[in-house]
């Protein structure tokens, strides 16, 4: 018995290996940010999300400055790129769930506006849209894309260009291009534990990375 227990133990512990993290920072009417969730990000993570911790954080190149009880925002594709972040700023606090988060986030990337999708999104995912819309008209939600702002500045080096795309908390532009290649041969790599079965084509996979990532400047 236990000879068993220790076995069980050991498969337990190979079971358990710690995730890929994937830390995004973004803006939600970048082409390149958008390229990146729509064709790398939410594909891989509906294969691969049993061996991924993925976080994202919608400010990128924007810029805050306070206004009265709360902020104003000024964004690198202007107006309805802030509202787009804080569409996405205020579904991240009230939703608390990556897989919702991921699929209203992938719905409003897809949409020819991002801006005004967020009710036909919320619908989709079977949400009320109606304190999401509250949240982005107030000062809350004004809070919450200011301290995504706060979080993005913690980053070492700062951010200079997006999509900026964390993997197990280290940076460089050469793993941002791999990433923006292959996102899913990029995880089923870096991943220690046994591979799941998705990751099974991945070694016949020969595209090589750009030299540099596609990214968009301040």
């Amino acid at each position: 018995m236990h000879k068993a227990l220790v076995f069980l133990s050991c498969v337990a512990a190979v079971l358990a290996q710690d995730p890929v993290k994937i830390h995004l920072y973004y803006e939600t009417l970048c082409p390149y940010s958008i390229d990146f969730v729509v064709d790398q990000l939410y594909p891989t993570w509906t294969e691969l999300k049993d061996i991924m911790e993925v976080e994202m954080f919608p400010f990128g190149n924007a810029r805050y400055s306070p206004d009265g009880e709360g902020w104003a925002f000024s964004c690198q594709h202007g107006a309805d790129e802030c509202k787009g972040n804080m569409i996405h700023a205020c579904a991240k606090d009230h939703f608390k769930d990556i897989n919702l988060e991921m699929d209203f986030v992938n719905c409003l990337l897809s949409a020819g506006h991002p801006a005004s999708a967020g009710p036909k999104c919320a619908s989709e995912v079977g949400v009320d849209w109606t304190p999401l819309d509250e949240c982005i008209s107030s000062v809350e939600g004004q809070d919450l894309l200011h301290e995504v702002a706060l979080q993005q500045e913690q980053l070492s080096p700062a951010l200079y260009f997006v999509p900026w795309i964390i993997v197990n908390d280290f940076f460089s532009e050469d793993q941002v291009g791999e990433c923006q290649t292959d996102l899913k041969k990029v995880v089923c790599e870096k991943y220690k534990g046994t591979p799941p079965p998705a990751c099974s084509a991945v070694q016949k996979q020969t595209r090589p990375a750009p030299k540099h990532p596609k990214r968009s400047f301040a």
